[in-house]
Order: C-alpha cells, then sequence, then structure tokens
C-alpha cells in the first residue's frame, strides 16, 4: 500500500521532503475517522527513514490537516476538512467553503431571481467569477439541470472527507474552472488503519420557521487482511438531512420618476421649468417564503491491494437525492408604471408625501389619483368607477395575493472504477472509469388571488414600514348613506363595514395563474490512462507525467418559459371577474395567511393581520392535474393541456425539448522538476490540448398570434376591421339575436371583437402561427492550455510560489441550446380614440379596433456555437508556515479574460415552416464579446497562542482578508433598446442606467472572515463572522429594470462542543446569530442615485449535535 500511496495524487505531491509528505497525504485523506497508522505506511516505499507518530486532534488536526494541503500541493490550494465541515454549522458543502479566502456564495435562488432568498445559498463565487468547475474525487461531476456543474447544495456535506479549492490549473487537471476548481472528497477504506464505526445527528430549529428538523449519518469502514491475497477494504456511508428554513422581505416596488407638479409634498423639486421631477415607488410588496429541503446521500467503496503494494483498485458508488420545497405567499403590487407623462400615484387627499433633499421618497400614503377606470364592466358593485354613484376619484390599487409552489427534485449518480499499477519501480500507470447518470425535476405553480387597497409605506428606517388600506381609505365607513341604495357585497349588510376588508372574501378575485415545469436528464461517460515515470537522474528534472481522456456527455433539456394567464380577471368585459363568493370553488381552497409577525413584527400592519391566498394545497392539486376555474375572461392555458406535447411527460412541445451532446478528447503532458541544493525549488511544467466536439438539437419556435377568441366562422381567414365588425353586427341585430349594439358587445361570445389578433394582417398571422421547427448544429473546438508553477523554500518555514496557466470555462448547457423562441413587442391597436376620457365613455361601436400590428418582431434562445472563454492567469504567493498550526500566506492574482459570456441581440431571419413567410427578428441569446482582467489579492492566517498563561493557551484565531479589481470585464446584459417590454406601460419602469458604470456581476470588491477557536481540556468552541461588501447582483433586475446590488452584509455563527469521552462529542451549533438582514439596493440612473429594493430576514437557528466514533 505504501508504494503506490507514496506516488499516487500528484497535486499534493512535493519532491524535497517525501516523507513528511506522505505523512501529509495519509492525514489529510484519513479525516474525521483517522486511527493512528503504523511508521511503516507512513515512509515513501524508497526511504529507509521511519517518520515519527504525531497525532494532532480537534480544531488542531483539522487545521494543520487543511495548512498541510497547502503547503505541499502543487499550485495554489485552499483546503477544509471533513470536521471542520462539520465544527460549524454550515448544513452544505456552499456554506463551508465561503470561509476560505476569495470565495463568497449566493445568497438568492439565483443570480436571475433577486426575489427570493435562498436559506442555504445557490451557487459558489471564486475571485469573484461565477465560471467555476465542480468535480467528485477528481472526477467531472454534473446536476442534469440548466447550468453545467454541480448543484453544491444539493451534495450532503456529511459524506465529504474534505473539499479543495483549486485555483491556478497543473496539466493533468481536467480543464473548465476560470474561476477554480471545487473538488469533493469522499472517503475511502485505506484511509483508516482499521475498523471504524461512526455516527452523526443533530437537531436543528429556526426561529422564523418555529419548526425542527434532524439529520442523520452513519459509516462503517474495514479493512481485512487476505494473506497471500493482498488486503480489501471496504466503506458505506450514509446521510439523510432536512431542514425547514423561512425567509421574510419586505420589498419597495419599482422607483420612477415622476414630474414634482403632480405630487403634493414634492413643491421643491417642481424647478424654475416646472418639469422637476422625483423618484417615488408606486407600492411595497411582501414576501413570505418557508423552505422543506430534504437530502439523502449514500456513499460506498470498495479497494483492493495485492500483497507486494504494486496494485490498487478502488470502486466508488455516490448517490445524492435531494429535494427543495418552497412555498411562498406574497402581497404584490400591480399597477403598472406607464410613462412620465401618464404617471397615475398620488398622495392621499389631505396628505403629503416626504422626500430627501435628492428628491427620493422617503413616505406616504399612495393612491391611484388619475385613472377613475378601475375594472371592467359587470364589477362596479365592488369596484366602483370614479363616474358612478358612490365613486372616489382617488382609489386603490390592484395588488396580488400569491400562493406559489416550486417542487425542485434532482438526483446525481456517480459510479466509478480506479486502477493503479506500479508496474516498475519506476513506472506508475492509472487508469480510471467514471458513468454519471443525473435527473432534475422542477415543478412551478402560482395561483393569484387579487384585491384593491392602497398603502401607506415609510422608508426612512432601517427597515421599511407599510400599512395595507381599504381602497375607499375609510370613505365608504364615514359615509354609509352614500351607499344606503345599491348592494356592495362585503359593506351592505355588514356590521364590519370595511373594517374586516382584507378577510372578508367578497374583497378577492381568483385573477391569475402561472407554470413552468422543467424534466431533465444527462448522463455521462469518462475515461482516462495516466502514466507517470520517475526519472532516476542527477538533474533537475524527476518525474514525467502523460495522460490521455476521453469523455462523453449527453444532456436532455426539457424546459419550458414562464406561463402567465388571466383566471378571473378584473379587466376583461368578458364576463366580471372571479369573486371567490361566486365561484364553484370550495371554500377550503383559500386560507387567510397571518401576517403580524412578519418580519419579526412592526413592520407589516394589515387591518384584521389576515390577507387571503390559495392555500398550499390547492396549488399541489394544479401541479397534480386539477384545474383552476376561470370566467369567461380567463386566457390561461397551462402547459400540459397544449396539443402536441410529447409522451413521455405530457406537459413539453418539441421545441422546448433541447438534446446536446459533447465529446472531449484531451491529450497532457506534465514534467516536474526540483532542486535540493543551497536553493530548494520543485514545480512543474505542462500542456494539455483538448478537442471539444457539440452537437446541439433543438428548434425554433414561432410567435403565438393565433387569437384566443376566434370570430364566426363566416369572418375568419381574412384581417377584420372595424367596417366588417358593424357589418355583422348590425345584421345579428336585424336578425333579432341581440336588442341593440351594447347588448351585442357585451355578449360573451363576442369577445373575439376585443381580441387585437384577429385584426393582424395576413403576413403577420402566417408567420405568428405557434409553429415549430426542429433544428440541428455542430461545432468544435481546440484548446491548447499551458501551466507552469513553481515552488521556492526560501527558508525551512518560508515558502514562495509562482504558478501560470491558461484556463477555460465552459458555458452553461442552457446557453448552447439550439433554440429560438420568437414573440413579438406588445401588438398595437389602432381605433379612432386613441385614449378616452373615462368619465365620458364614447357610445358603443364609436370606439371599434379599426386595424391591429406587430411593431417589431423579438426573440430569444441559445447558441450552440458559444466558444469557451479563455483566462490568461498567474499566482504570486508568499507563505509562512511558522507553527505547526500556524501559518500567513499573502497571495496576489491577475487574470486576463476573453471571449466572455455576454447577452447580446442580432437581427436573424426565419422562415415559418408551413406557411412560409419570412419575417426578420430582433433575437437575444449569449455570445461572446468584450475582453477584462482582473486583479486581486488574498490575505490568510491561523494560530494557536501556545504562549499564552492557561487557561487561554487554548485561544486561536483564523482571519481571511480578499480584494479584488476588475476593469473591462462586459456584463451580462442586452441593451436596453432590444428590449421586449420597451414602452409597454405596464412593466417599463423608465429606469435606463449605462451598464459602463456597473461592476462585474457577481464580484465583491472585498471579503473577509475571522473566527476565534479555543480548544482545551475537552472543549472547544468557535466564533465566526463571515464579511463581503456590496456587489452587483443583477445588471437588469427583472420587475424595476434597474441594476440590483446586495448590500454589505455580515453573518456571526459559532460552535460549542465537548468530549464527552473518547469517542462521543456532543455540542450546540448557533447560526445567523445577530440576526442580520439582507438587503438589496437599485440604481436608479447614471448619476448613481440608489434607493432601496428589499429586505430580507432569515432563520436564526440552533442546532443541537451528537458525535460517535469507535
Amino acid at each position: 500500500m505504501a508504494r503506490i500511496r507514496a506516488h499516487r495524487n500528484n497535486r499534493y505531491a512535493t519532491t524535497f521532503n517525501k516523507s513528511l509528505v506522505a505523512l501529509t497525504i495519509l492525514s489529510a485523506l484519513h479525516g474525521a475517522n483517522a486511527q493512528e497508522q503504523d511508521d511503516q505506511e507512513k515512509a515513501a516505499s524508497n526511504e529507509e527513514e521511519v517518520v515519527e507518530k504525531i497525532e494532532v486532534k480537534g480544531i488542531r488536526g483539522n487545521l494543520l490537516n487543511a495548512q498541510n494541503l497547502k503547503r505541499y500541493s502543487d499550485t495554489v490550494v485552499d483546503a477544509i476538512t471533513a470536521d471542520d465541515i462539520g465544527t460549524l454549522p454550515d448544513r452544505s458543502v456552499l456554506e463551508a467553503i465561503q470561509r476560505l479566502p476569495g470565495v463568497s456564495i449566493e445568497r438568492f435562488a439565483g443570480p436571475d431571481d433577486p426575489d427570493h432568498f435562498s436559506v442555504e445559498g445557490s451557487g459558489a463565487i471564486i475571485r469573484g467569477m461565477t465560471q467555476t468547475r465542480s468535480e467528485f474525487n477528481g472526477r467531472d461531476s454534473f446536476t442534469a439541470n440548466s447550468g453545467r456543474g454541480l448543484s453544491f447544495q444539493d451534495v450532503s456535506p456529511e459524506l465529504m472527507g474534505g473539499v479543495d479549492i483549486y485555483k491556478n490549473q497543473t496539466a493533468d487537471m481536467i480543464e473548465g474552472g476560470i474561476g477554480g476548481t471545487v473538488s469533493l472528497r469522499t472517503r475511502k477504506p485505506f484511509d483508516s488503519e482499521g475498523r471504524v464505526i461512526a455516527f452523526g445527528g443533530d437537531y436543528s430549529y429556526g426561529d422564523v420557521a418555529e419548526k425542527g428538523s434532524p439529520t442523520f449519518s452513519g459509516l462503517y469502514s474495514d479493512r481485512i487482511d487476505l494473506a497471500e491475497k493482498g488486503e480489501i477494504g471496504f466503506l458505506v456511508n450514509y446521510a439523510n438531512s432536512q431542514l425547514y428554513g423561512e425567509s421574510h422581505g419586505i420589498q419597495s416596488d419599482a422607483y420612477v420618476q415622476t414630474y414634482a407638479r403632480d405630487i403634493a409634498g414634492a413643491e421643491a423639486f417642481t424647478g424654475a421649468d416646472n418639469n422637476g421631477t422625483v423618484w417615488m415607488p408606486n407600492a411595497s410588496n411582501l414576501l413570505k417564503k418557508f423552505d422543506d429541503r430534504k437530502r439523502e446521500g449514500f456513499a460506498s467503496t470498495l479497494q483492493w491491494e495485492n500483497e507486494d503494494e504494486t496494485l490498487l483498485a478502488t470502486m466508488q458508488y455516490i448517490r445524492s437525492d435531494a429535494s427543495l420545497s418552497w412555498h411562498e405567499q406574497a402581497v404584490k403590487y400591480q399597477g403598472g408604471y406607464y410613462n412620465l407623462d401618464n404617471r397615475r400615484t398620488r398622495a392621499l387627499e389631505g396628505t403629503e408625501f416626504e422626500f430627501d433633499d435628492d428628491g427620493l421618497f422617503g413616505s406616504g400614503t399612495m393612491v391611484q389619483g388619475v385613472d377613475g377606470w378601475r375594472a371592467a364592466d359587470g364589477n362596479n358593485d365592488r369596484v366602483i368607477r370614479s363616474w358612478e354613484s358612490g365613486g372616489r376619484p382617488q382609489f386603490g390599487y390592484p395588488y396580488q395575493f400569491d400562493s406559489r409552489v416550486k417542487q425542485t427534485d434532482t438526483l446525481v449518480e456517480d459510479l466509478s472504477f480506479n486502477l493503479e499499477w506500479m508496474a516498475t519501480d519506476a513506472l506508475e500507470l492509472e487508469a480510471d472509469v467514471q458513468y454519471i447518470k443525473a435527473k432534475t425535476r422542477d415543478d412551478d405553480v402560482v395561483l393569484h388571488t387579487a384585491a384593491f387597497a392602497g398603502q401607506t409605506y415609510d422608508v426612512t428606517g432601517s427597515t421599511p414600514t407599510m400599512t395595507l388600506i381599504e381602497p375607499y381609505f375609510g370613505y365608504r365607513d364615514a359615509n354609509p348613506d352614500v351607499y344606503a341604495e345599491g348592494n356592495y357585497p362585503g359593506f351592505t349588510g355588514d356590521p364590519a363595514g370595511d373594517s374586516n376588508y382584507f378577510q372578508d372574501p367578497t374583497s378577492y378575485f381568483l385573477r391569475s395563474a402561472m407554470d413552468h415545469w422543467e424534466r431533465s436528464e444527462g448522463d455521462s461517460f469518462a475515461t482516462r490512462l495516466d502514466a507517470t515515470y520517475h526519472l532516476d537522474s542527477d538533474g533537475i528534472f524527476t518525474s514525467v507525467q502523460s495522460g490521455v481522456r476521453y469523455a462523453k456527455r449527453e444532456q436532455t433539456v426539457r424546459s419550458t418559459s414562464y406561463n402567465w394567464g388571466a383566471l378571473g380577471p378584473e379587466f376583461s368585459s368578458a364576463a366580471p371577474a372571479g369573486w371567490l363568493d361566486t365561484i364553484p370553488v370550495d371554500a377550503s381552497n383559500f386560507e387567510l395567511v397571518d401576517w403580524s409577525d412578519f418580519h419579526g413584527g412592526g413592520i407589516a400592519d394589515i387591518p384584521g393581520n389576515q390577507t387571503i391566498h390559495a392555500t398550499e394545497a390547492y396549488v399541489r392539486s394544479i401541479i397534480a392535474g386539477a384545474r383552476p376555474y376561470m370566467t369567461g375572461g380567463g386566457t390561461w392555458e397551462p402547459y400540459p393541456d397544449r396539443p402536441g406535447v410529447d409522451d413521455k411527460y405530457g406537459i413539453f412541445t418539441p421545441g422546448e425539448v433541447n438534446l446536446t451532446t459533447e465529446e472531449n478528447k484531451a491529450i497532457y503532458l506534465r514534467v516536474n522538476f526540483e532542486g535540493t541544493g543551497d536553493l530548494r525549488y520543485s514545480g512543474n511544467i505542462g500542456l494539455r490540448y483538448v478537442q471539444l466536439d457539440r452537437q446541439a438539437d433543438g428548434a425554433v419556435t414561432f410567435p403565438d398570434l393565433v387569437p384566443d377568441f376566434m370570430p364566426p366562422e363566416a369572418l375568419q381567414g381574412a384581417p377584420l376591421t372595424a367596417e366588417i365588425v358593424t357589418n355583422w353586427l348590425n345584421e345579428q341585430i336585424n336578425a333579432g339575436n341581440y336588442a341593440d349594439l351594447e347588448e351585442a358587445l357585451e355578449a360573451e361570445e363576442n369577445r373575439w371583437i376585443g381580441d387585437q389578433r384577429n385584426y393582424l394582417s395576413n403576413a403577420e398571422r402566417n408567420f405568428g402561427n405557434d409553429a415549430e421547427e426542429r433544428l440541428s448544429a455542430e461545432t468544435d473546438f481546440d484548446m491548447l492550455l499551458p501551466s507552469f508553477n513553481l515552488k521556492i523554500e526560501v527558508a525551512d518555514d518560508l515558502i514562495t510560489r509562482f504558478a501560470f496557466s491558461k484556463a477555460v470555462a465552459l458555458p452553461d448547457m442552457s446557453d448552447i441550446r439550439n433554440r429560438a423562441t420568437l414573440g413579438t413587442e406588445s401588438i398595437q391597436a389602432i381605433r379612432p380614440i386613441s385614449n378616452p376620457d373615462p368619465e365620458n365613455p364614447p357610445e358603443p361601436g364609436e370606439n371599434l379596433i379599426q386595424s391591429a400590428y406587430v411593431p417589431a418582431w423579438t426573440g430569444s434562445g441559445g447558441n450552440p456555437f458559444l466558444k469557451p472563454m479563455e483566462s490568461t492567469q498567474y499566482d504570486l504567493a508568499l507563505e509562512w508556515y511558522f507553527a505547526e498550526v500556524g501559518q500567513l500566506s499573502v497571495t496576489y492574482f491577475h487574470k486576463d479574460l476573453k471571449n466572455y459570456f455576454i447577452q447580446g441581440a442580432a437581427v436573424q431571419e426565419y422562415t415559418n415552416p408551413t406557411t412560409g413567410q419570412v419575417q426578420s427578428a430582433l433575437v437575444n441569446s449569449t455570445t461572446n464579446g468584450g475582453k477584462g482582467k482582473m486583479d486581486g489579492v488574498e490575505i490568510a492566517y491561523q494560530q494557536f497562542y501556545d504562549m499564552l498563561p492557561a487557561p487561554w493557551d487554548g485561544l486561536g484565531v483564523q482571519a481571511t482578508y480578499t480584494y479584488i479589481d476588475a476593469s473591462g470585464v462586459p456584463n451580462n446584459e442586452v441593451d436596453v433598446e432590444d428590449e421586449s417590454w420597451l414602452g409597454d406601460d405596464f412593466t417599463d419602469t423608465g429606469i435606463r442606467v449605462n451598464l459602463d458604470n456597473v461592476p462585474l456581476q457577481g464580484q465583491s470588491k472585498h471579503t473577509a472572515n475571522i473566527v476565534a477557536m479555543y480548544e482545551k481540556n475537552g472543549w472547544s468552541a468557535r466564533l465566526a463572522y463571515n464579511w463581503r461588501s456590496r456587489y452587483l447582483l443583477t445588471t437588469r433586475d427583472v420587475i424595476s429594470k434597474a441594476p440590483l446590488f446586495y448590500n454589505d452584509i455580515g453573518q456571526l455563527d459559532g460552535s460549542i462542543f465537548y468530549n464527552w469521552n473518547e469517542n462521543v462529542t456532543v455540542g450546540i451549533q448557533g447560526t445567523n446569530l445577530t440576526n442580520s438582514q439582507s438587503e438589496t439596493i437599485m440604481v436608479l440612473n447614471n448619476e448613481g442615485q440608489e434607493a432601496g429594493r428589499s429586505w430580507f430576514k432569515s432563520d436564526r437557528r440552533l442546532a443541537f449535535v451528537i458525535r460517535a466514533n469507535f
């Protein structure tokens, strides 16, 4: 065994102190289950010396292992061991590695989803780059979703023997990580001397979720001596974890510029030309999300080594089965934005807004104060328009009350076989085979109830506060006589009047729904053959390594878009809204959601403290196949209900199924060298050549301009006009089918008259017929990747290190899908009166649609020809190991980046396959473009202060700091002039920020960690503070259209453990002890004016832990 392992794992090997290296490797791989090893196993086979047996346990042992991995590595590495992962309250691999220098994690569900806070984090950022690579035991691994690598939050940390972060490259490493490579190491039976039985468990409780959950893990490992047949070892490791978490967020809706002359309280900003503006939101939103994360992991290893220790075989199987289910309940403004000349928000009559010195909103009560039209005909018994009896000039806006369920299940299975053969004393051969199978399932459905409301909003404190107000603002309660002659559900005959407005089903209607689905799968086969020849010479060259690798990955992504549609809206003239007290839906499908403890209390003030939402069970029933009620104005067609969906899942059309196949062929040569004279040094120089072949099969989906409501058969086949419609209506009236024009226009069966798509030209309708056409593309790339690593031992405890390489990052699978989804800008209808006076509406039939047109054809899709991103990079480090568990290191790094992945738009011509109609569309996709550079410094320090008098001699400190500066790196966003929402009243907020003025997405300029440690007399304790400076979360928020920054954030965690005896340890862990608040900030203009966007809080968590090792 010693002969094989003395030569193995060259990433850690050094040649100027072989025996110490052997000890280091064994100690590191030993992990939490290490036992004492024979002196003979601690020496390299070609050395006569015997290494003294040293055993360092506890925190010191963990830090020693990680320190030695860093010290004796071949390139720039930082590591964390299994015990360290479990010592602090890190619930995932991501949370553990954020404590290493240069590493930070994403706290939201994704960089494009800043509205959903993640309890455990969602992605690793290394040295400011999201382009990282993941591996299991030195082999590629991935999750079958739209990304490329492994979702670390799906991996059980209890299965890990350690995690290593490689920040530069050697030639034998698999390519793909510009930011770095995250290598997950699982345990193996030969890592330990003999039999190991270990188990651990904890019970975790979150104070916001107010619910506890368990974690359990167990390990069994043993070795059996087969005498002349060698030795066999086997290991099984199982982990089962569940976590309940909850987050609360209050959110400013998008700030918009508004003329100060229209706003009470803004008089100081009107300006000399009376065109001065202020910035203000229309409302705020409340977000409450409950997470239920389950994770089950299994790892097994079988090893055999022959008697003379020249042949070692290892077979490993890893299975990670994870699910994340979350249920979100939210209150969201739905009133639109309009343009600067048509803003509709005003201060409640008799009040005024407060602004700061820069004209930024501070507080006030917001109403819809311009448009007297609030809902279509048929709803005026509940939503009274301004010109009707009892109508008010000011009213509330529509608000949605969300109930959203997102269920994501992932499965990764990884089977590998490795054979190491010491063919001669000088030649070592290694063969490796791996097969991965991965699956992802994602169901995402939301139901929206809705009601009208106003609100008072105040952002002047550290956390905003909001008060939801019924839409009549007390007028009906103060003037009941005005409404005595009518029947107003929820008010007439109700002694409570409007005081219970938000708990009364008569105030709510079932407004809309949205669905999204994914069923993706992937498999990968990889094999490699490596050889190392150890040179027996007095020269500086010590060994030559060479190898070849072949990998083939096939991934099928079945994924829909997000499909919003109306159920019983207030804006449709086809039928009254779907008021909850009138629709044939069981009342048990709706529930009262309590907001009294939201954000800890005192943030959301809702009369009665409750609002009405669809239940989680009702939403899940829709996922399972049930369908919500729709009025005559409903348009929602769930994806599974469409014609032409697949047979396997019954959800996806052919255009939503994308198959990508990549074949990777690589060969490398690496030469290792060392000097043992007065100047002790070691290093390697190498070259890796990679050929990547890609085939992407997908489809182009043409716009869906098929009318929701078709005209009578006699009128189909040609564009409608006002004249055609008028003639038909008159014929129907003359035939006695309707009494007059008003009755005909309001009839449900005549909803086609208001459907703009019926008026489009034949050319537009022939192009936008919802057709699909299959596509196939092939491409290939060659990559030549040199590397050079040099380590100089300036003194016994001082090392300087230089690393240079050319590295690449491959694009996410979603970016290279061969898919184009075509659409349009908002269809424009031409009427005789473009802006009718709502208080003096035109007579029936006077303002019919004359014609309609598509302003522009748009689209989005993937780019199968996307090239790898490239980085020419180097590191320069100085590492001082001044004590057994003590080090101070400084690393400077530089990256020159090119072929950066950016979003861009280009005009492309498409021909409809069924009609032959040709149109040009502006299609957004990911492209290669731009160059940039990145420079940074990492500082790491750790030490135990043994020189202090007892009991203080158990104190220690760990600290890291990272500084990053990037310049010239392009951000990933489409030009605003190419966006499909440009000019839309409901989605275009008017915010325009030049992206040249914002930094690289995801990069904090400063990150820091400091850990105070104590270990003595069986007790060990840590207090760990993690902090990162503000960073760009997304370049253009989907809702606000503003760049969003995640503000400076710090979090304090801690743990205390006690060794009950030699085998059993008990402890308590605390997470988020300071109850940190995460804040996002939106940038409003090129002058850098900012406003808060959201404020999130999540659980403070306590976990009670027990571990046993036998």
